[in-house]
């Protein structure tokens, strides 16, 4: 049985975020685990907390959540398994422990920001983003889910030649669940941009990738970040597929254009590869 993660902390941010979750794990047919983490001071003037405090403090998050997975099975109208743990200790390392247990299908995680330009660079799962070996879909405060019809995969011809082809099954299984099409936007950023045949043609480029039909973009552009900026000001994506080992996303220098601000952010799903 497929499982998501999603890590919580009870703020608007990661409550939407579990939302989120919780409709797509009942749209691909996944359990929820809910996972919240309780800070243990690591400073020796903080660590003078008398028991009392602290017990307050986990039963405190016991309520709370309890009532997010009563509310969450509301919303799925008991469509689906909501589990929860309530951990003290290290946030990315106790979300790393629970993974590894689960194998979960996704890491769901909230990401406060009006726009896509505060998203992207302001976000506080930047960490967790670039430090875990599982698929991270990073949902923006205010969006809702809705089914992936159209897919963005942010690349360069390294990805291609690299991770791409060996998230092929995640995506397979996209498109099977959804219906999803693929826009594979490449962004040249040497001074000649490089024919298409060559990119379908060249060594890298693992022929299995054809099975998804995908539509396949050139941008030339200095940096791979301001190509996919580029592309998402004149064109629609559902969920953007990013590939952080080389160029974590959440690194990337956003352009401060009208256009770019003008976007609402849209969920970025990054797979390491």
């Amino acid at each position: 049985m497929k499982s998501i993660v999603v890590p919580v902390n009870f703020s608007a941010c990661a409550t939407n975020a579990a939302n989120y979750a919780a409709d797509l794990a009942q749209a691909i047919h996944a359990d929820l685990h809910l996972i919240h983490v309780i800070q243990v001071p690591v400073n020796s003037a903080d660590l003078l907390m008398t028991q009392y405090p602290y017990e307050s403090m986990v039963e405190s998050a016991g309520v709370s959540l309890k009532e997010l997975q009563v509310a969450l099975t509301r919303r799925t109208n008991s469509r689906i398994r909501i589990k929860t743990s309530l951990e003290a200790g290290n946030v990315g390392a106790k979300v790393k422990d629970l993974c590894r247990k689960l194998q979960p299908y996704a890491i769901v995680l909230g990401s406060a920001g009006p726009t896509f330009e505060k998203f992207v660079a302001g976000s506080p799962v930047a960490a967790l983003l670039n430090d875990l070996d599982y698929p991270v879909l990073v949902v923006p405060e205010t969006y809702t889910f809705h089914r992936f019809h159209r897919i963005l995969l942010a690349c360069d011809l390294e990805d291609i030649g690299s991770g791409m082809p060996n998230s092929l099954p995640l995506l397979k299984d996209l498109r099977d669940h959804f219906g999803s099409r693929f826009d594979i936007v490449t962004v040249e950023t040497q001074k000649v941009l490089t024919e298409e045949l060559y990119v379908f043609d060249c060594d890298g480029w693992k022929s299995e990738l054809k099975e998804l039909y995908p539509e396949v973009h050139y941008i030339r552009k200095s940096k791979v970040e301001d190509g996919v900026l580029e592309y998402l000001a004149h064109n629609e994506a559902d969920l953007i597929l990013v590939f952080p080992k080389k160029h974590g996303f959440f690194d990337f220098h956003v352009s401060q254009s009208r256009k770019v601000a003008r976007h609402s952010p849209i969920p970025v799903l990054s797979l390491q590869v």
